[in-house]
């Protein structure tokens, strides 16, 4: 098994302990966004990624050249005024940022075809209110079958390209939520296996010293296999037949927003479609006249 990266908010003492390790570090003010990199370089700590979740539009952000070659995720509420985001287009393209919108409004599903379309990675996070699946077909059409180049939009993109017809398929993978690779700890070094537990202090652990430990923990594993309990009634999502790329994240909803099976479904139609046309382009980079 390789080695899981830590996901955790800024905190300098925090961060001064952790040496020779993959990170994922979240922050709020973005003035601090090289001194992080300074410190985590400090003690040769791989930065996977540094996720700024801002409460507001995501025009307001002050993008900057500086931030080039950091790997940058940004969750954001909204998208904001269009023609401000314009004006930064040609950043947004040589940046490594992608730009996560929230499902909670329906102008986001435009934005994001929008942003896409302009050669920008992005990606849609799931919000607190019923998910409007038809916008998200909507979505998910244009991701993978448009013929017209465009930016990767999450999770379609890890869905469509981690797909396996044989396997399941994690995509909170792409939001740093899958405790096979990544494990979340606070600044007391208690350690939990998503960001809902840590919140919840349902901690699995403490200490960085442990970490190398957990993966022998039988907690670890129950929490790795808690989609299991879906099977003890044979319903809903257990006869679902997009199980495998779901695994019940919707289950709270779908008597009340049934269109996450459809969806789903659909979704395995697009990733077997994609799997089919990268198949046939590397026969055709095999075959020489």
């Amino acid at each position: 098994m390789r080695e899981q990266i830590l996901v955790f908010q800024y905190d300098q003492g925090l961060l001064s302990k952790i040496h020779e390790k993959p990170i994922i570090v979240k922050a709020t003010d973005y003035s601090q966004l090289h001194q992080i990199m300074d410190e985590a370089n400090r003690n040769h700590n791989h930065v996977h990624c540094l996720v700024f979740n801002h409460k507001g539009a995501f025009s307001n952000i002050p993008l900057q050249k500086e931030w080039k070659g950091i790997p940058i995720a940004i969750y954001a509420t909204d998208f904001g005024n269009f023609k401000e985001v314009l004006s930064k287009i040609q950043l947004l393209r040589e940046l490594n940022l992608r730009v996560f919108l929230s499902t909670d409004e329906k102008a986001n599903f435009t934005n994001l075809h929008i942003l896409a379309s302009l050669g920008v990675d992005c990606g849609i996070y799931f919000g607190e209110k019923p998910v409007d699946w038809e916008s998200m077909h909507d979505l998910l059409s244009y991701a993978i079958y448009s013929k017209v180049g465009h930016g990767s939009i999450e999770p379609f993109h890890y869905l469509v390209s981690a797909y396996h017809p044989h396997r399941f398929t994690e995509f909170n993978t792409i939001y740093f939520n899958n405790p096979e690779r990544y494990l979340h700890i606070d600044e007391d070094e208690n350690i939990a296996l998503n960001a809902v537990d840590l919140k919840e202090k349902k901690f699995i652990s403490k200490g960085l010293e442990n970490i190398q430990k957990i993966s022998d923990d039988e907690t670890y594993y129950d929490k790795l296999f808690e989609w299991q309990t879906h099977f003890q009634d044979i319903a809903g999502c257990s006869v679902c037949p997009a199980w495998r790329v779901c695994l019940g994240k919707f289950s709270d909803q779908v008597k009340d927003n049934p269109g996450c099976t459809k969806f789903f479904e659909e979704l395995m139609d697009g990733a077997d479609f994609f799997l089919a046309r990268q198949n046939q382009s590397k026969n055709k980079e095999l075959w020489q006249p």
